[in-house]
């Protein structure tokens, strides 16, 4: 497992050369390999099939309005960028790390996340709806309205996280959570029971 606060092998094997932009994402495809792309922003109309991230690392980028479907993200970093109406729905996610990262509306519904971590993040309301979770970490991130309705854990670990006001928490049946954490996701876990509380 992803241990708190080491980086994975794979990141020291990402390319060093920084590209300065996006190619362009208006041919329904996208397909990064062995990229390293920094400052750089990104948007797109068009609804992306099958798209492939291997070996890439993007930072402090501006993703905005991008929708993917059935794609596949592998040995991928993401740090100090933003995420707006992003979304990657029914793919699969391995071996990624997406820290300091902020923005909304971001949803990776129906994918299967494998050997993931979110550290240090602000993404509310994210969207993990019908996710499987294999071996993910989220640490020290405020996901408040996080949507974790219908997701599979296998393994994960929740530490230092703002989980309040999320949906679905019964999902998380299986889920390693610090004590502290336990504070802010106490509510919708009582929701989830049907318990009332009386303030």
């Amino acid at each position: 497992m992803i241990g708190p606060m080491d980086e994975p092998a794979w990141v020291d094997q990402l390319p060093r050369a920084a590209v300065q932009d996006f190619p362009a994402l208006t041919d329904d495809a996208l397909d990064l390999h062995d990229v390293r792309i920094v400052d750089a922003s990104a948007s797109c109309s068009d609804v992306l099939d099958n798209p492939e991230l291997v070996n890439v690392a993007l930072q402090r980028c501006d993703i905005a309005g991008v929708v993917a479907n059935n794609g596949r993200m592998h040995r991928v970093l993401v740090t100090g960028s933003r995420l707006r109406g992003v979304t990657w729905g029914a793919g699969m996610v391995q071996d990624v790390v997406v820290d300091t990262t902020t923005g909304g509306d971001v949803s990776l519904r129906f994918s299967t996340l494998r050997r993931v971590v979110f550290r240090d993040c602000v993404l509310p309301e994210l969207d993990f709806a019908e996710v499987t979770f294999d071996d993910v970490r989220l640490e020290r991130c405020v996901l408040t309205g996080a949507r974790f309705h219908r997701a599979k854990v296998k393994q994960l670990r929740i530490e230092g996280c703002d989980l309040t006001g999320c949906s679905g928490a019964e999902a998380l049946a299986g889920a390693s959570v610090h004590p502290d954490d336990l504070l802010n996701l106490g509510p919708s876990l009582a929701a989830a029971l049907g318990i009332a509380l009386d303030v």
